[in-house]
């Protein structure tokens, strides 16, 4: 992050502190339970949204040059780098019968033939032969090729629609905000560490909820982090429908006694992006946290997790840090399950038709509006 937005940022929260409260909006807000239990707004939001919007599958450094990677996601996902370094992305279906066609994760790229019947294809999706071919006479081989998804690449990562359509527009699509920020980290050079893939039983709304506010920290996260953080004081922005949060740590004060030229944003709290439509970014002092969020059915959930890191750990010190430090994330994240797992039996027990979001919640409201403007569902937030 630029300089310059740092001490814009921490000005803003030393204000705050001041002031004697954490950034709000003008009124508390409303959302019916029936978003997050509803089967058929489920399918909409999966149809609709995750599946025509720009998600994170990988890495690019997961993809070399002439390589293959697969990904089930909300559909079965083909990822292709020719030896020229074009990056190409299918749905991993065969188009005779539908069958998966490729079932290793990954791989390097070579005629890819279907188990069912031996269907082949080249790296690129053309359909290469077919077995008794005379069977097929008459159908126009171009529709057999495999079907082409759009896909780009930035911050070292690999967006993809799931779903045919237009050429993704990234700098459209996140904004000049967020590209300054994360084109400050510096991530095309980052390294992954610890990888996750975690599936829990609750709608995987109520897991981004959990990211979206810290009122919670102080008495969910007491075992873990709450004694890093200044109790419910934050920053709160949208640009678009993405939205950064800054966290602040009970050092923030320790600033006052240095030059503004030596302020440093990450060492006094993390930040904590919303990516559009189910991707969450945490940036710590010395690593940055990567979660997308998919639903795994309409009551569940499925976090696909990694940790970016400047250079390989040079030694075992050096990786036990990094081990120690994402010990303490998912067992703050084990927490919020488990408290997302009991919001839901309690909106299933219909104690109420609404939950409410505080003044100082506001980017929960600001979550769901965009779900609900995605839509086209204006009934939602109050």
């Amino acid at each position: 992050m630029q300089h310059a937005t740092q001490v814009e940022l921490l000005k803003r929260t030393l204000a705050l502190i001041e002031q004697g409260q954490t950034d709000c909006a003008p009124a508390p807000s409303a959302l019916p339970v029936d978003v997050y239990l509803d089967a058929e707004r489920y399918r909409r939001e999966r149809e609709e949204i995750l599946r025509r919007e720009p998600v994170l599958v990988a890495r690019s450094s997961e993809i070399a040059a002439g390589h293959f990677l697969t990904r089930e996601l909300l559909a079965p996902l083909l990822l292709s780098r020719d030896e020229q370094g074009r990056l190409r992305g299918f749905l991993n279906v065969c188009k005779h019968r539908g069958t998966q066609l490729v079932g290793e994760a990954s791989g390097k790229n070579r005629v890819f033939v279907c188990p069912y019947h031996a269907w082949a294809y080249n790296p690129d999706g053309q359909l290469r032969g077919i077995p008794h071919g005379y069977g097929f006479e008459g159908i126009d081989r171009a529709c057999l090729n495999l079907t082409e998804v759009p896909v780009a690449e930035r911050f070292g990562a690999v967006w993809v629609r799931l779903s045919p359509g237009p050429a993704l527009d990234l700098e459209a699509f996140f904004g000049p905000e967020i590209l300054a920020d994360f084109d400050s980290f510096g991530l095309d050079e980052h390294v992954i560490f610890d990888p996750r893939d975690i599936r829990r039983p609750v709608n995987w709304k109520l897991t981004i909820d959990t990211f979206l506010e810290n009122y919670h920290v102080q008495k969910a996260h007491q075992a873990t982090i709450d004694h890093l953080f200044w109790p419910n004081l934050g920053l709160f922005e949208r640009f678009g429908r993405h939205i950064r949060n800054y966290y602040v740590k009970r050092n923030l004060r320790d600033i006052l006694d240095q030059p503004e030229s030596a302020w440093n944003l990450r060492r006094h709290g993390n930040l904590l992006y919303f990516l559009w439509p189910n991707t969450l970014v945490l940036v710590e002092p010395d690593h940055i946290d990567f979660s997308s969020v998919y639903p795994d059915g309409p009551l569940a959930t499925r976090v696909l997790g990694h940790t970016l890191l400047s250079e390989q750990p040079a030694s075992d010190k050096a990786r036990r840090y990094f081990e120690k430090n994402n010990e303490i994330l998912y067992s703050a994240l084990e927490e919020d399950f488990a408290l997302a797992a009991r919001v839901q039996t309690g909106i299933q027990a219909g104690a109420s038709d609404r939950l409410w979001h505080g003044r100082f919640e506001p980017a929960l409201k600001w979550f769901h509006q965009s779900l609900d403007e995605a839509l086209g569902d204006k009934r939602v937030i109050e």
